[in-house]
């Protein structure tokens, strides 16, 4: 009789499989970590290991992208199984600022001629500014447009457009009225 031993080697080399989600571009106030807003892979697979884990990822952030509160980030997606066989691909995402900035502009009022409407202790000042993704929001401005001698000589109507812009082009804007008389 004759015998022999023939040795198999069964080895995993294929990598894990899954489905990378799509890029998205989302407002800057979105929370990321959220994979219902920012997409989660699927179908993740393996030809030899029964408990595959779930893919991680890993975030490299361009900040302030092209401008405060927008951001460009790459995640990373990854998933190996327990042979040491790695799949990897990216997801951009976009946070973009596409909300303009609020505040409470100051109610119209009337002042007497010989008064300063520059002054803002006297005819208001906006309150309440804000905006959901510029952490360097400066304070809002205005322009006056004066309509003199209205209605009765020195007198005047003031029209005071208040104006505020963050640092993505977004911008409120609102309208006061003074007027000297």
């Amino acid at each position: 009789a004759t015998s022999c031993d023939q040795v198999i080697v069964k080895e995993d080399t294929t990598a894990p499989t899954f489905t990378c989600p799509a890029s998205i571009t989302l407002e800057c106030d979105t929370d990321i970590t959220d994979l219902t807003f920012a997409g989660d892979v699927t179908d993740e697979a393996d030809n030899c290991d029964p408990n595959l884990g779930e893919a991680t990822y890993v975030d490299v952030v361009s900040e302030n992208d092209p401008c405060d509160g927008a951001s460009l980030i790459t995640r990373t997606w990854s998933l190996s199984d327990d042979c040491g066989n790695a799949s990897s691909c990216d997801q951009s995402i976009v946070l973009e600022d596409t909300t303009a900035p609020t505040f409470t502009c100051p109610a119209d009022v009337t002042i007497e001629c010989d008064e300063d409407e520059s002054d803002l202790t006297l005819v208001g000042d906006v309150t309440d500014e804000a905006d959901n993704c510029d952490p360097n929001l400066g304070e809002a401005t205005y322009t006056d447009v004066v309509s003199a001698n209205d209605p009765c000589e020195g007198a005047s109507v003031i029209t005071r457009t208040w104006d505020l812009s963050d640092d993505c082009g977004n911008n409120t804007n609102c309208e006061q009225i003074i007027v000297k008389e």
